[in-house]
């Protein structure tokens, strides 16, 4: 996860970023959500249908001064 490991600075007022996740809750179990090359497909049997490809985790990082939220996959 070198994504994570980044010092950012926030673009909105230049001061120093956190990392950290976004929970994705569904079903009892939480989750880090991933990001998926290409348009999201639906069923009617399954709802979204993910392709096999490479799945990415997303980090997403705060401002700690203004709180602008930014995610990285």
């Amino acid at each position: 996860m070198g994504t994570w490991d980044k010092s950012i600075e926030c673009p909105r007022c230049a001061s120093s970023m956190e990392a950290g996740f976004i929970v994705d809750e569904t079903y009892g179990r939480k989750l880090v959500p991933k990001w998926i090359a290409g348009e999201p497909r639906m069923t009617w049997w399954m709802g979204l249908r993910l392709p096999r490809s490479e799945q990415i985790e997303v980090a997403t990082y705060r401002c700690r001064r203004c709180g602008y939220l930014e995610s990285y996959a």
